[in-house]
């Protein structure tokens, strides 16, 4: 019975998604009809993408058609022991990171399967790779140097199925959007705890890539847009002169070839509402455990693209192609104003950082490229529900709510200092990328360290992980450091990223991620037939602490509270463990 039930879905896995527009675009010219490098894809029809196996035995074909310019190297190796390929595509043949450093050419790095349910990169990055194997695209690597990572989550890429995403129009069969330990790869970027963000985290230091582009398939509503993409608009980022770069040298040459050949580029936002469109757009921008937050940190062009579930697959990885060769455009043409622009980013003297954002209250507009629907009550749900009418609507002023308010922005320090003993921490740091400094001679500062008055775990794991947010006070303390502690100087290229990573304010710093979850046990404790004549001694002797303790009693809660005037006396004591609740990781400020 079950499997008559798969079958019978399986035959009508589009059934429940919304009508389509019908689309031919000049882009369909691309496909090969047949012959030695003709893809699973295409030999699909444009349906199929396929296993790992199969992914790899082609990456190897590719390496055999075109063995001058084509390498293949392992960044990394899944949970499960899968190998994490990358192809290196170069005009004479580079293959190792020195030599491509080295090179004059820009270098564009492509992901692919990040997601693996939304595989599209893969696919439309083997034609792009065939037509250059097969001598159809001389022009492309004698101005740019390639890397391609056709599936970065190969683990989740072979949790393989029809019924993996139930909002998404193909392949057939396609992979699973976490790994093989359930984690989420596009969120792991600050805390680095995957083995295919620890590779991407690799490949960028090493191979320094001038453009990064991740390909994703986006949830949500249904609109004409079949390729959408984005990166943190120029108002809300960090390192806007970047931002800018890619508005005037990269987006425009990409739209220009997506809509020459039959697609609809479109921005990369959110539906406020889901159930009412016409409310208006969430225009989303993204901190550093996604990609393109992480890129925009590091003074990285990245492009996060989204291209659109409900088009059908074959849509897709043309736009995809399309979109690929327009950034390639992009990059051939403009790699020098790129640099310039990434450039004056890096030497750019940061003083503040905003590490949390919420969305405005009064909108901005946008003419958006819609799709008709109405309301029907179901009758399973037994509620209102939409229903896409696939109908093209045009909205000439959609309201548009950007996270231009800014929550929390916090005052760079000069320099972070780390105790050793966070050792996995200072490995983050170090598989980020991010200078460290011993310190060789010992020496006094004044420094500020964060006291954690209150905090709150939260309720479920996120990410395999117990996030904790908490408040925050900050007290000058003078600090004898030896070789003892690490020191993070935040005057180098990746600052900004060191930053949100280490201040205690920002949501995806390690201690928000959970590193530092033994701040908040005791270990040693006190016994009231010790305390009381302790106390008593204490307040006798210490003016200061007795008159904040007669201020205290004056709180009839706590003069009440015989359990509240133990622990508080205690803390006064220096026998209270002095760490307790205390950020260790300690900031040092000019003119402290």
């Amino acid at each position: 019975m079950l499997t008559s039930l798969l079958l019978s879905a399986a035959l009508s896995q589009d059934a429940h998604l919304p009508p389509l527009i019908s689309w031919h675009g000049d882009s369909e010219v691309l496909m090969q009809s047949d012959g030695p490098l003709q893809t699973d894809f295409e030999r699909s029809g444009g349906v199929d993408s396929p296993n790992y196996e199969n992914t790899m035995a082609y990456l190897a074909q590719l390496v055999k058609a075109n063995s001058a310019q084509f390498h293949t190297v392992t960044i990394g190796k899944s949970d499960a022991g899968r190998d994490i390929r990358m192809l290196i595509a170069t005009e004479h043949g580079l293959s190792s990171a020195e030599q491509l450093v080295a090179d004059n050419k820009p270098t564009l790095l492509i992901q692919a399967g990040i997601h693996s349910g939304e595989i599209d990169g893969k696919d439309a990055g083997f034609m792009l790779l065939r037509d250059i194997a097969k001598g159809h695209r001389p022009d492309i690597l004698k101005s740019v140097n390639l890397l391609f990572i056709p599936i970065l989550n190969v683990d989740g890429h072979e949790r393989r199925s029809a019924f993996n995403r139930i909002n998404q129009r193909g392949p057939n069969i396609m992979g699973f959007r976490t790994n093989g330990q359930n984690l989420n790869l596009n969120r792991d970027y600050t805390k680095l705890d995957t083995p295919g963000i620890r590779a991407i985290a690799h490949v960028v230091n090493t191979y320094q890539p001038d453009l990064y582009i991740d390909v994703h398939v986006t949830d949500g509503a249904d609109y004409q847009y079949d390729i959408t993409y984005g990166y943190n608009p120029s108002f809300a980022s960090s390192t806007p002169k970047v931002t800018q770069a890619l508005d005037k040298w990269v987006a425009p040459v990409i739209d220009a070839k997506l809509q020459k050949q039959g697609h609809i580029p479109g921005p990369l936002v959110f539906v406020m509402d889901k159930m009412e469109f016409s409310k208006g757009l969430a225009g989303w921008v993204a901190g550093p455990r996604y990609s393109n937050g992480w890129g925009e940190l590091r003074h990285l062009p990245t492009i996060l693209v989204e291209n659109h579930s409900l088009k059908p697959y074959k849509q897709r990885v043309l736009g995809t192609y399309v979109l690929l060769d327009g950034a390639i455009e992009a990059l051939a043409t403009h790699g020098e104003q790129i640099d310039k622009a990434v450039a004056d980013s890096i030497n750019t003297s940061y003083k503040e950082l905003v590490v949390a954002r919420d969305y405005a209250s009064e909108p901005d507009s946008i003419s958006f490229k819609g799709i008709a629907y109405e309301h029907y009550t179901s009758a399973v749900t037994g509620s209102r529900e939409v229903r896409y009418l696939g109908e093209a609507q045009e909205y000439e002023s959609l309201p548009i709510y950007w996270q231009k308010e800014v929550k929390t922005k916090v005052a760079i320090p000069k320099a972070f200092y780390i105790p050793r003993q966070y050792a996995e921490t200072l490995t983050v740091l170090s598989l980020q990328g991010v200078k460290l400094e011993a310190v060789s001679e010992p020496l006094t500062l004044a420094l500020r360290q964060a006291q954690i008055t209150s905090y709150e775990f939260a309720k479920a794991p996120f990410e395999g992980r117990f996030r904790v947010t908490p408040e925050l006070e900050y007290t000058q303390v003078n600090v004898r450091l030896d070789n003892n502690w690490v020191k993070v100087d935040t005057d180098q290229k990746l600052g900004l990223l060191a930053t949100h990573i280490l201040h205690p304010d920002a949501p995806d710093s390690l201690l928000q991620w959970g590193f530092f979850h033994t701040l908040f046990q005791r270990t040693e404790y006190v016994e009231n037939y010790a305390l009381a004549p302790y106390a008593a001694q204490l307040l006798a002797s210490d003016e200061e602490i007795r008159v904040k303790f007669e201020q205290k009693l004056k709180d009839p809660s706590f003069a009440q509270d015989a359990e509240a005037r133990r622990a508080w006396l205690y803390q006064q004591s220096p026998y209270y463990d002095q760490q307790y609740l205390n950020y260790p990781v300690l900031m040092q400020y000019e003119n402290e």
